[in-house]
Protein backbone atom coordinates (compact mmCIF):
# COMPACT_ATOMS: atom_id res chain seq x y z
CA UNK A 1 0.00 0.00 0.00
CA UNK A 2 1.27 3.17 -0.94
CA UNK A 3 2.18 5.64 2.33
CA UNK A 4 -0.09 8.83 1.53
CA UNK A 5 -0.03 10.49 5.22
CA UNK A 6 3.63 9.19 7.25
CA UNK A 7 2.35 9.55 10.68
CA UNK A 8 -1.59 10.43 11.15
CA UNK A 9 -2.24 11.86 14.80
CA UNK A 10 -4.61 11.90 17.09
CA UNK A 11 -4.82 12.78 20.98
CA UNK A 12 -6.44 9.09 22.28
CA UNK A 13 -5.73 8.86 25.59
CA UNK A 14 -6.58 4.70 25.86
CA UNK A 15 -6.12 5.37 30.40
CA UNK A 16 -8.40 7.87 30.25
CA UNK A 17 -12.30 8.07 31.48
CA UNK A 18 -13.58 9.40 28.11
CA UNK A 19 -12.09 6.49 26.60
CA UNK A 20 -14.01 4.13 28.79
CA UNK A 21 -17.24 6.29 28.24
CA UNK A 22 -17.30 6.68 24.67
CA UNK A 23 -15.04 3.48 23.26
CA UNK A 24 -17.50 2.17 20.79
CA UNK A 25 -18.13 5.51 19.47
CA UNK A 26 -14.07 6.34 19.05
CA UNK A 27 -13.51 3.52 17.54
CA UNK A 28 -16.06 4.01 14.83
CA UNK A 29 -14.86 7.49 14.19
CA UNK A 30 -11.30 6.21 13.85
CA UNK A 31 -12.20 3.19 11.70
CA UNK A 32 -14.16 5.70 9.22
CA UNK A 33 -11.19 8.47 9.57
CA UNK A 34 -7.89 6.64 9.94
CA UNK A 35 -7.80 2.86 11.01
CA UNK A 36 -4.30 3.30 11.88
CA UNK A 37 -3.52 6.79 13.53
CA UNK A 38 -0.50 7.65 15.52
CA UNK A 39 -2.17 8.51 19.29
CA UNK A 40 0.20 11.55 20.57
CA UNK A 41 -1.22 10.71 24.29
CA UNK A 42 0.39 7.87 26.35
CA UNK A 43 3.95 8.39 25.38
CA UNK A 44 2.86 7.52 21.70
CA UNK A 45 1.47 4.87 20.04
CA UNK A 46 -0.14 3.31 16.95
CA UNK A 47 -3.94 2.63 17.35
CA UNK A 48 -4.99 0.24 14.92
CA UNK A 49 -8.80 0.15 14.63
CA UNK A 50 -9.97 -1.80 11.50
CA UNK A 51 -10.19 -5.57 11.10
CA UNK A 52 -7.36 -5.79 8.20
CA UNK A 53 -4.38 -4.22 9.55
CA UNK A 54 -5.54 -5.43 13.08
CA UNK A 55 -5.68 -9.24 11.78
CA UNK A 56 -2.27 -8.26 9.28
CA UNK A 57 -0.58 -7.15 12.17
CA UNK A 58 -1.40 -10.32 14.59
CA UNK A 59 0.29 -12.53 12.31
CA UNK A 60 3.01 -10.63 11.05
CA UNK A 61 5.28 -11.27 14.60
CA UNK A 62 8.46 -10.29 13.06
CA UNK A 63 7.14 -6.43 11.75
CA UNK A 64 5.45 -6.47 15.27
CA UNK A 65 7.25 -7.85 17.81
CA UNK A 66 5.90 -9.08 21.53
CA UNK A 67 9.65 -9.35 22.54
CA UNK A 68 10.56 -7.02 24.71
CA UNK A 69 6.31 -7.27 26.16
CA UNK A 70 5.13 -3.52 26.09
CA UNK A 71 2.07 -1.91 27.51
CA UNK A 72 0.79 1.41 27.00
CA UNK A 73 2.10 3.94 29.20
CA UNK A 74 0.15 6.82 31.50
CA UNK A 75 2.39 9.30 30.50
CA UNK A 76 5.69 10.21 28.37
CA UNK A 77 8.44 8.71 29.66
CA UNK A 78 7.43 5.58 31.07
CA UNK A 79 8.68 2.20 29.87
CA UNK A 80 5.10 0.52 29.49
CA UNK A 81 7.08 -2.10 30.90
CA UNK A 82 7.18 -2.95 34.89
CA UNK A 83 6.35 -6.06 36.39
CA UNK A 84 4.29 -6.86 33.59
CA UNK A 85 7.57 -7.04 31.48
CA UNK A 86 7.77 -10.79 31.33
CA UNK A 87 4.88 -12.48 30.81
CA UNK A 88 5.24 -15.64 28.55
CA UNK A 89 4.25 -16.75 26.40
CA UNK A 90 2.41 -13.51 25.57
CA UNK A 91 5.59 -11.46 26.10
CA UNK A 92 7.49 -13.73 23.67
CA UNK A 93 8.59 -14.27 20.02
CA UNK A 94 7.99 -17.96 18.20
CA UNK A 95 9.44 -19.85 17.89
CA UNK A 96 9.74 -19.64 21.64
CA UNK A 97 6.02 -18.59 21.53
CA UNK A 98 4.60 -22.06 20.80
CA UNK A 99 7.37 -23.67 22.91
CA UNK A 100 5.82 -21.93 25.88
CA UNK A 101 2.25 -22.64 25.14
CA UNK A 102 2.80 -26.11 24.61
CA UNK A 103 3.84 -26.50 28.28
CA UNK A 104 0.25 -25.51 29.83
CA UNK A 105 -1.42 -26.74 26.23
CA UNK A 106 -2.68 -29.82 27.54
CA UNK A 107 -4.68 -28.17 30.54
CA UNK A 108 -5.95 -26.06 28.97
CA UNK A 109 -7.56 -27.81 26.76
CA UNK A 110 -11.39 -27.63 25.01
CA UNK A 111 -11.94 -31.49 26.85
CA UNK A 112 -10.12 -30.35 30.08
CA UNK A 113 -12.56 -27.32 29.75
CA UNK A 114 -15.89 -29.05 28.98
CA UNK A 115 -14.53 -31.66 32.15
CA UNK A 116 -14.79 -28.81 34.30
CA UNK A 117 -18.82 -27.92 33.75
CA UNK A 118 -20.40 -29.89 36.40
CA UNK A 119 -17.43 -28.30 38.86
CA UNK A 120 -18.22 -25.05 37.46
CA UNK A 121 -21.64 -25.38 37.79
CA UNK A 122 -21.72 -26.04 41.11
CA UNK A 123 -19.85 -23.14 42.02
CA UNK A 124 -22.43 -21.09 40.58
CA UNK A 125 -25.26 -22.39 42.53
CA UNK A 126 -22.91 -22.27 45.44
CA UNK A 127 -22.52 -18.34 44.67
CA UNK A 128 -26.35 -18.35 43.94
CA UNK A 129 -27.66 -19.49 46.91
CA UNK A 130 -25.74 -17.18 49.27
CA UNK A 131 -28.04 -14.61 47.45
CA UNK A 132 -31.41 -16.00 45.97
CA UNK A 133 -33.41 -15.72 48.47
CA UNK A 134 -33.02 -11.97 49.16
CA UNK A 135 -34.06 -10.94 46.01
CA UNK A 136 -31.40 -8.51 45.28
CA UNK A 137 -27.59 -8.80 44.02
CA UNK A 138 -24.65 -7.22 42.90
CA UNK A 139 -24.20 -9.75 40.60
CA UNK A 140 -20.58 -8.62 39.43
CA UNK A 141 -19.09 -8.52 42.64
CA UNK A 142 -21.29 -11.92 44.01
CA UNK A 143 -20.91 -14.10 40.64
CA UNK A 144 -19.05 -13.02 37.82
CA UNK A 145 -16.40 -11.89 39.87
CA UNK A 146 -15.76 -15.10 42.90
CA UNK A 147 -16.48 -17.69 40.19
CA UNK A 148 -13.37 -17.31 37.60
CA UNK A 149 -11.37 -16.80 40.33
CA UNK A 150 -11.84 -19.80 42.30
CA UNK A 151 -11.78 -21.49 38.93
CA UNK A 152 -8.30 -20.34 38.21
CA UNK A 153 -6.65 -21.16 41.39
CA UNK A 154 -8.43 -24.50 41.40
CA UNK A 155 -6.48 -24.60 38.17
CA UNK A 156 -3.40 -23.87 39.45
CA UNK A 157 -4.31 -26.25 42.71
CA UNK A 158 -3.70 -23.37 45.18
CA UNK A 159 -6.25 -22.50 47.91
CA UNK A 160 -10.03 -21.13 47.20
CA UNK A 161 -10.65 -19.22 49.75
CA UNK A 162 -8.41 -16.18 49.75
CA UNK A 163 -10.08 -15.45 46.31
CA UNK A 164 -10.71 -11.41 47.01
CA UNK A 165 -7.40 -10.96 48.31
CA UNK A 166 -5.76 -12.01 44.37
CA UNK A 167 -8.75 -10.45 43.03
CA UNK A 168 -8.11 -6.74 44.43
CA UNK A 169 -4.16 -7.02 43.33
CA UNK A 170 -4.93 -8.18 40.00
CA UNK A 171 -7.55 -5.43 39.39
CA UNK A 172 -5.26 -3.10 40.47
CA UNK A 173 -2.33 -4.13 37.87
CA UNK A 174 -5.54 -4.38 35.22
CA UNK A 175 -7.46 -0.84 35.92
CA UNK A 176 -5.24 1.05 38.26
CA UNK A 177 -6.38 2.47 41.89
CA UNK A 178 -9.66 0.92 42.68
CA UNK A 179 -9.08 -0.47 46.04
CA UNK A 180 -7.08 2.13 47.65
CA UNK A 181 -3.63 0.38 46.47
CA UNK A 182 -0.80 1.82 44.58
CA UNK A 183 0.27 -0.82 41.51
CA UNK A 184 4.34 -1.01 43.55
CA UNK A 185 1.54 -2.42 46.45
CA UNK A 186 0.54 -5.01 44.51
CA UNK A 187 3.45 -5.88 43.13
CA UNK A 188 4.43 -6.38 46.72
CA UNK A 189 1.08 -8.46 47.25
CA UNK A 190 1.05 -10.68 44.72
CA UNK A 191 4.46 -11.68 44.92
CA UNK A 192 4.20 -12.84 48.56
CA UNK A 193 1.21 -14.94 47.48
CA UNK A 194 2.49 -16.34 44.70
CA UNK A 195 5.47 -17.37 46.93
CA UNK A 196 3.41 -18.47 49.43
CA UNK A 197 1.49 -20.73 47.05
CA UNK A 198 4.44 -22.22 45.87
CA UNK A 199 6.15 -22.66 49.22
CA UNK A 200 3.30 -24.99 50.33
CA UNK A 201 3.56 -26.55 47.21
CA UNK A 202 4.25 -30.50 47.39
CA UNK A 203 7.23 -30.78 45.08
CA UNK A 204 6.81 -34.15 44.72
CA UNK A 205 3.73 -33.05 42.84
CA UNK A 206 4.99 -32.62 38.67
CA UNK A 207 2.14 -33.30 36.36
CA UNK A 208 -0.66 -30.48 37.06
CA UNK A 209 -0.71 -27.05 35.58
CA UNK A 210 1.83 -25.13 38.20
CA UNK A 211 4.46 -28.48 37.53
CA UNK A 212 4.39 -28.15 33.95
CA UNK A 213 5.53 -24.51 33.97
CA UNK A 214 8.04 -25.01 36.89
CA UNK A 215 9.41 -28.42 35.46
CA UNK A 216 8.74 -27.50 31.56
CA UNK A 217 11.59 -26.67 29.85
CA UNK A 218 12.00 -24.55 26.54
CA UNK A 219 14.66 -25.22 24.30
CA UNK A 220 16.35 -27.61 26.12
CA UNK A 221 16.31 -25.54 29.20
CA UNK A 222 14.71 -24.68 32.55
CA UNK A 223 12.16 -21.43 32.71
CA UNK A 224 13.97 -18.81 34.59
CA UNK A 225 12.47 -17.77 37.82
CA UNK A 226 11.00 -14.23 36.00
CA UNK A 227 9.75 -16.70 33.33
CA UNK A 228 7.97 -18.72 35.76
CA UNK A 229 6.55 -15.88 37.96
CA UNK A 230 5.22 -13.97 34.71
CA UNK A 231 3.80 -17.18 33.56
CA UNK A 232 1.20 -17.87 36.56
CA UNK A 233 0.64 -14.42 36.89
CA UNK A 234 -0.45 -14.24 32.88
CA UNK A 235 -2.82 -17.14 34.18
CA UNK A 236 -4.04 -15.10 37.26
CA UNK A 237 -4.40 -12.08 34.91
CA UNK A 238 -6.69 -13.61 32.30
CA UNK A 239 -8.58 -15.97 35.43
CA UNK A 240 -9.41 -12.75 37.54
CA UNK A 241 -10.53 -10.48 35.33
CA UNK A 242 -11.44 -11.10 31.30
CA UNK A 243 -13.87 -13.61 31.78
CA UNK A 244 -15.53 -11.37 34.52
CA UNK A 245 -15.67 -8.49 32.30
CA UNK A 246 -16.95 -10.53 29.39
CA UNK A 247 -20.13 -11.44 31.72
CA UNK A 248 -21.01 -8.26 32.83
CA UNK A 249 -21.42 -6.78 29.73
CA UNK A 250 -23.03 -9.32 28.48
CA UNK A 251 -25.71 -9.03 31.24
CA UNK A 252 -25.97 -5.20 30.23
CA UNK A 253 -26.81 -6.19 27.11
CA UNK A 254 -29.64 -8.53 27.93
CA UNK A 255 -31.08 -5.91 30.90
CA UNK A 256 -31.01 -3.09 27.55
CA UNK A 257 -32.41 -6.00 24.92
CA UNK A 258 -34.77 -8.61 27.07
CA UNK A 259 -35.82 -9.77 23.87
CA UNK A 260 -32.51 -11.56 23.83
CA UNK A 261 -32.65 -12.48 27.65
CA UNK A 262 -35.68 -13.72 26.99
CA UNK A 263 -34.74 -15.61 23.16
CA UNK A 264 -31.87 -17.51 25.37
CA UNK A 265 -34.26 -18.77 27.84
CA UNK A 266 -36.96 -20.09 25.26
CA UNK A 267 -33.96 -21.62 22.84
CA UNK A 268 -30.81 -22.37 24.87
CA UNK A 269 -29.48 -24.50 22.82
CA UNK A 270 -28.28 -21.72 20.98
CA UNK A 271 -26.06 -20.76 24.38
CA UNK A 272 -22.67 -21.63 22.07
CA UNK A 273 -23.31 -19.72 19.30
CA UNK A 274 -24.74 -16.48 21.53
CA UNK A 275 -21.33 -16.99 23.46
CA UNK A 276 -19.30 -15.93 20.28
CA UNK A 277 -21.50 -13.08 19.48
CA UNK A 278 -20.96 -12.28 23.06
CA UNK A 279 -17.30 -12.43 22.32
CA UNK A 280 -17.80 -10.20 19.37
CA UNK A 281 -19.90 -7.38 20.58
CA UNK A 282 -18.74 -7.08 24.45
CA UNK A 283 -14.66 -8.05 23.94
CA UNK A 284 -13.45 -7.72 27.15
CA UNK A 285 -9.38 -7.32 25.68
CA UNK A 286 -9.52 -4.33 24.33
CA UNK A 287 -6.31 -5.14 22.89
CA UNK A 288 -2.74 -5.78 22.91
CA UNK A 289 0.42 -3.96 22.28
CA UNK A 290 3.48 -4.53 20.33
CA UNK A 291 7.08 -3.01 19.33
CA UNK A 292 7.32 -1.84 15.83
CA UNK A 293 10.85 -3.93 15.24
CA UNK A 294 12.48 -1.96 12.15
CA UNK A 295 11.40 0.63 10.05
CA UNK A 296 8.24 0.33 7.28
CA UNK A 297 5.51 1.65 5.13
CA UNK A 298 2.36 -0.35 6.37
CA UNK A 299 -0.89 0.02 5.49
CA UNK A 300 -0.65 3.58 4.23
CA UNK A 301 1.89 4.80 7.29
CA UNK A 302 5.04 5.06 7.82
CA UNK A 303 5.98 2.54 10.94
CA UNK A 304 9.85 3.43 12.82
CA UNK A 305 11.80 1.35 14.83
CA UNK A 306 10.64 1.15 18.55
CA UNK A 307 6.56 2.82 17.98
CA UNK A 308 4.57 1.24 20.03
CA UNK A 309 1.24 -0.45 18.23
CA UNK A 310 -2.02 -0.88 20.25
CA UNK A 311 -3.85 -4.01 18.24
CA UNK A 312 -7.57 -2.95 19.21
CA UNK A 313 -9.13 -6.62 18.89
CA UNK A 314 -12.43 -4.96 20.36
CA UNK A 315 -12.39 -2.37 17.75
CA UNK A 316 -12.08 -4.79 14.75
CA UNK A 317 -14.54 -6.65 16.04
CA UNK A 318 -16.98 -3.93 15.37
CA UNK A 319 -15.67 -2.99 11.51
CA UNK A 320 -18.57 -3.22 9.45
CA UNK A 321 -16.19 -4.24 6.54
CA UNK A 322 -15.71 -7.52 8.50
CA UNK A 323 -19.51 -7.92 10.36
CA UNK A 324 -22.77 -6.78 9.29
CA UNK A 325 -24.60 -4.19 11.06
CA UNK A 326 -21.67 -4.88 14.24
CA UNK A 327 -23.70 -2.90 16.86
CA UNK A 328 -26.84 -5.31 16.85
CA UNK A 329 -26.19 -8.64 18.45
CA UNK A 330 -27.22 -11.51 15.96
CA UNK A 331 -27.39 -14.38 18.28
CA UNK A 332 -27.21 -17.02 15.55
CA UNK A 333 -24.80 -15.14 13.76
CA UNK A 334 -22.17 -17.43 11.67
CA UNK A 335 -19.38 -17.18 10.86
CA UNK A 336 -18.22 -15.53 13.88
CA UNK A 337 -14.44 -14.40 12.93
CA UNK A 338 -13.78 -12.66 16.01
CA UNK A 339 -10.52 -11.61 17.61
CA UNK A 340 -11.77 -11.21 21.21
CA UNK A 341 -9.19 -14.18 21.82
CA UNK A 342 -6.52 -12.73 19.61
CA UNK A 343 -5.14 -14.44 16.60
CA UNK A 344 -2.34 -16.59 16.01
CA UNK A 345 0.54 -17.86 18.29
CA UNK A 346 -0.66 -15.24 20.73
CA UNK A 347 -4.21 -16.33 21.25
CA UNK A 348 -5.34 -16.84 24.49
CA UNK A 349 -4.18 -19.56 26.29
CA UNK A 350 -7.30 -19.73 28.56
CA UNK A 351 -10.21 -19.19 25.63
CA UNK A 352 -11.62 -22.34 26.34
CA UNK A 353 -12.06 -22.54 30.10
CA UNK A 354 -13.92 -18.84 30.02
CA UNK A 355 -16.09 -19.88 27.30
CA UNK A 356 -17.26 -22.41 30.02
CA UNK A 357 -16.98 -20.26 32.78
CA UNK A 358 -19.15 -17.46 30.96
CA UNK A 359 -21.63 -19.87 29.62
CA UNK A 360 -22.31 -21.74 32.79
CA UNK A 361 -22.79 -18.34 34.53
CA UNK A 362 -25.20 -17.02 31.97
CA UNK A 363 -27.28 -20.53 31.87
CA UNK A 364 -27.38 -20.29 36.06
CA UNK A 365 -28.51 -16.92 36.21
CA UNK A 366 -30.96 -17.38 33.34
CA UNK A 367 -32.50 -20.40 34.86
CA UNK A 368 -32.52 -19.44 38.75
CA UNK A 369 -33.01 -15.50 38.54
CA UNK A 370 -34.67 -15.39 34.63
CA UNK A 371 -36.58 -11.80 35.83
CA UNK A 372 -33.20 -10.03 36.64
CA UNK A 373 -33.36 -6.23 36.55
CA UNK A 374 -31.35 -3.39 36.98
CA UNK A 375 -31.60 -2.13 40.89
CA UNK A 376 -29.35 0.86 40.29
CA UNK A 377 -26.91 2.53 37.91
CA UNK A 378 -23.93 -0.39 36.83
CA UNK A 379 -20.50 0.82 37.68
CA UNK A 380 -17.55 0.13 35.49
CA UNK A 381 -13.95 0.46 36.13
CA UNK A 382 -12.12 3.47 35.68
CA UNK A 383 -9.61 2.48 32.89
CA UNK A 384 -10.70 0.23 29.90
CA UNK A 385 -7.16 0.81 28.38
CA UNK A 386 -7.06 -3.25 28.93
CA UNK A 387 -9.97 -4.65 29.83
CA UNK A 388 -13.50 -2.79 29.48
CA UNK A 389 -14.94 -4.56 32.38
CA UNK A 390 -18.54 -3.55 34.61
CA UNK A 391 -17.44 -3.73 38.43
CA UNK A 392 -20.71 -2.96 40.04
CA UNK A 393 -23.91 -4.33 38.65
CA UNK A 394 -27.19 -4.29 41.09
CA UNK A 395 -30.25 -6.40 40.21
CA UNK A 396 -33.43 -7.23 41.70
CA UNK A 397 -35.05 -10.18 40.81
CA UNK A 398 -38.00 -12.64 42.48
CA UNK A 399 -36.68 -14.24 45.30
CA UNK A 400 -36.15 -18.29 44.51
CA UNK A 401 -34.48 -21.25 47.00
CA UNK A 402 -31.28 -22.66 47.20
CA UNK A 403 -30.12 -25.68 45.81
CA UNK A 404 -27.75 -27.10 48.21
Amino acid sequence: MTTTDPRPEITLDVHGVEFRDTVYTTYDELRGRCPVAWSTENGGFWALTDYESVFDATRDDDLFTSTPGVNIPFHAGESGAGLAAILPPIHTDPPLTGAMRSLTARFLSPARAEAMIPEIRAIADELIDEFVESGEADLVAQLTTPLPARVILRLLGWDEKPWPDWVRVIHTFIHGDEYGMTRDEATEQVTNLIFAELGRRDEAVTDDLVGSILNGTVDGRPLGVEEQFGYLLLLLFGGMDTTSGLTGNSLLRLIERPELKQRLIEHPETMRLATEEFLRHGSPTQGLARTVSRDADWHGVRLAEGDRALLLWAAANRDPKAFAEPAEIDLERWPNRHMAFGVGQHRCLGSNHARVMFRVMIEQILTRLPDFAPAGEAVRFGDASAVYAVKELPVRFTPGERVS
